[in-house]
């Protein structure tokens, strides 16, 4: 016996036939939706974000502006910290900004440093920036007393941070930095 289908039958055929069809073509036009929305020529490609921001900490932005902050936090003791460094020529801990740092391209990032008065020693100190594939490297910027240092730090999101080593063999010391 051959038996037909009824209506009811051919809708739901006719249903699950044309959601296949618009799930097909959806999956074939993805591709080409998403290259359509990639960056048009001469718009900036946002900052590669490297480490988790706290939302509560101020933001400064390559061209000087600040966001989540008053403008007087800029270049003082208040977007920076400070880090110590033992004796014997180690490294001592890295020492991490209170501020984020939005970069851009081909942004630098300044590290002005300082021994504390009361320490006795002299230190070598190194600032954290990205290189072209926004890997970190740490660059040296000075040794002595003090010193202030551009370090590039080009398209990324991210905390400034610095380390440093006494250059004497029996002090160490701690150093304010912004």
């Amino acid at each position: 016996m051959i038996t037909f289908p009824n209506a009811r039958t051919r809708r739901v055929r006719f249903c699950v036939a044309t959601a296949i069809a618009v799930t097909c073509a959806a999956v074939a036009i993805g591709p080409v939706a998403a290259s359509a929305s990639t960056l048009a020529e001469g718009d900036a490609t946002p900052p590669v974000q490297v480490e988790p921001i706290d939302p509560s900490d101020p933001v400064i932005n390559s061209d000087g502006t600040i966001t989540g902050g008053d403008d007087h936090i800029l270049g003082t003791d208040r977007c920076g910290s400070t880090a110590s460094f033992p004796p014997l020529g180690s490294y001592g801990p890295v020492s991490q900004a209170t501020c984020a740092y939005i970069g851009s391209p081909g942004a630098m990032a300044d590290y002005t440093w300082s021994v504390a008065p009361f320490s006795r020693s002299q230190a070598c100190v190194s600032g954290l920036g990205y290189n072209s594939a926004t890997s970190p490297v740490y660059s040296g910027v000075g040794c002595g007393k003090s010193g202030a240092k551009n370090v590039s730090w080009g398209n990324v999101f991210g905390y400034q941070k610095l380390k440093a080593y006494a250059t004497g063999l029996l002090t160490g010391g701690m150093i304010a930095w912004h």
